[in-house]
């Protein structure tokens, strides 16, 4: 993809086809606020690539299917055609990925909701043998899930995030991982079934785990949102959009203040653009 952006901001000109339909899912437990993020991105990207492209259409999908289902429909190009989605070796093999993380890799940071009578043996945590002595509760189809499974933590699978959250109020696991948007959102919606729900305090794991926007089956789609994303990049307001979103998030997580288990991603695609820093956020930098 990188080599057709660079055709694009050289002057190479797409042919003029029928109007841009772009069909995205949102399909997440996340808060608004993020979705709210990737629509902005999505949405300034093409506007950006608008003077070369031409005109464009943004659709939200009305399917809610699991992640393997989605990207099944995702081939089809039909009911949906577009999802920001933490990557993996089958998405990449099935899917056109925009290989630029929509949250500058924010998704790689993960804090854990827990019962908060148990935040005492969390604060004890000092070492990553401790932490990976602490079971916790992932979802089967997540790219995560395999991480933590190789790095040999204590893992119990669920098929849905409201799975999950009744697993974790009847102790089938000790802590839920989950990217900070996604803990301090469920950490509201979940507890009035689950009062003693409290997102972690202490610790924060990383590990590098970037979220793509991801095409089905339009090489096109893909040239036209990876140009207008590399736009946004140079003249900054890629960044601006970020910090927009999630500067707030950052500080009411506490992330600096946590104590960081790094973990290694031996699953990443090894077309992982993990030497560009623009597209990587470091709070601790």
């Amino acid at each position: 993809m990188a080599g057709l952006c660079l055709l694009a901001l050289a002057g190479w000109q797409e042919p003029a086809l029928a109007l841009d339909r772009y069909i995205i899912d949102l399909n997440s437990s996340k808060t608004e606020f993020n979705n709210s993020h990737v629509l902005r991105l999505l949405k300034a990207a093409l506007e950006a690539s608008r003077p070369r492209y031409g005109a464009y259409e943004v659709e939200i999908s009305t399917l809610r299917v699991q992640r393997d289902r989605l990207m099944v429909e995702m081939r089809k190009g039909q009911a949906v055609n577009l999802s920001a989605q933490v990557t993996s070796v089958e998405w990449e093999r099935e899917l056109i990925p925009v290989r630029i993380p929509v949250d500058k890799g924010l998704s790689g940071y993960r804090i854990s909701l827990i019962d908060g009578r148990e935040q005492e043996a969390f604060s004890k945590v000092r070492t990553l043998a401790q932490l990976k002595a602490m079971s916790l509760g992932a979802g089967r189809q997540w790219s995560s899930t395999a991480v933590f499974a190789q790095a040999g933590f204590d893992v119990v699978g669920g098929a849905t995030t409201a799975g999950l959250h009744r697993m974790l109020a009847a102790h089938r696991f000790q802590h839920f991982p989950r990217a900070i948007d996604e803990a301090l959102y469920e950490r509201d919606e979940y507890a009035p079934a689950f009062p003693q729900l409290a997102v972690e305090r202490s610790l924060v794991i990383y590990m590098p785990l970037p979220r793509y926007f991801f095409i089905g089956g339009q090489p096109r789609l893909a040239r036209r949102l990876e140009y207008g994303l590399q736009l946004l990049i140079a003249d900054g307001r890629f960044d601006q959009i970020f910090h927009e979103f999630y500067d707030g998030l950052i500080e009411k997580a506490a992330l600096r203040k946590r104590r960081l288990f790094r973990l290694d991603n031996p699953l990443l695609p090894p077309q992982a653009p993990l030497a560009n820093k623009a597209y990587w956020y470091d709070p601790y930098k």
